[in-house]
């Protein structure tokens, strides 16, 4: 009996992982309608996957764990061409005079590039990265969130950046997101860079994410955010409708490029 047991889990398994690679996530209440087991059994599955690092356990199913694809210097050589169509987009949803919160990452400083020629703004980064580029930018008034540098994050994170965050507010922010879904929200790898975007998060009135298609339907460790505070999602054409549906159920704006 204990062989047949063992055969049916790992055969469930498999089952599991090839619906996140499809889905990217699963329900609960699917596996247990589609293998005839009890809720305690896959929830058992989902921690067993889970320790094995498929996925990522979140209400009511799991998700597909997030890829942490290193330092910002080796995430800013991936889909670059993707990135800059992706800011283009997002930089619409600017309008003169703003104070903006510009956070870390790769994306992020793509859309640091694509702000529009004469648009006057007021920039907040602790990304230096984002920095770099807004220093050549005339139109920009850029504050450089201080605090101890990451170089692994790019950014300035720690007690003295959140600080230094608390003292403004920010008509909308640009929240550099490792993973998201609309169960587990906006996530990322590293606590103090979580810490960071939460301050951002809590000063801003609108926030806007631009991901590209395989950050959708996963999650990294730490939270920043609920999918609910993200006003504006921007990311690829080629994602499945399907696989935004829920995150438009929330009411967040989704613009495709």
């Amino acid at each position: 009996m204990g062989v047949n047991i063992h055969i049916l889990a790992e055969e469930r398994y498999r089952v599991i992982r090839d619906l996140l690679t499809v889905h990217g996530q699963v329900l609960a209440t699917d596996l247990v309608a589609r293998f005839g087991v009890s809720e305690d059994t896959v929830r058992r599955d989902l921690r067993e996957l889970a320790r094995l690092g498929a996925c990522r356990r979140v209400y009511g199913g799991a998700v597909t764990a997030a890829p942490n694809r290193g330092p910002v210097g080796v995430r800013a050589a991936i889909a670059p061409e993707v990135k800059a169509r992706l800011a283009a987009e997002a930089v619409k949803l600017l309008v003169p005079g703003q104070l903006v919160f510009i956070d870390a990452g790769s994306t992020n400083i793509a859309i640091a590039r694509a702000l529009p020629a004469g648009m006057a703004l007021t920039v907040a980064t602790n990304a230096l990265g984002v920095a770099s580029v807004l220093s050549e930018n005339p139109d920009v008034k850029l504050i450089v969130l201080g605090g101890a540098f990451d170089a692994s994050t790019g950014a300035c994170l720690g007690a003295e950046t959140v600080r230094a965050i608390d003292r403004l507010g920010a008509d909308l922010m640009f929240l550099g997101a490792c993973a998201l879904d609309a169960s587990a929200g906006v996530t990322a790898f590293d606590p103090d860079d979580a810490e960071a975007k939460r301050a951002m998060v809590g000063n801003s009135r609108l926030i806007a994410v631009a991901a590209i298609a395989d950050k959708l339907a996963t999650a990294a460790p730490y939270r920043v955010a609920p999918m609910t505070a993200v006003s504006h999602l921007v990311t690829e054409l080629s994602v499945p409708e399907e696989m935004t549906a829920a995150i438009e159920a929330l009411g967040c704006a989704v613009h495709r490029a």
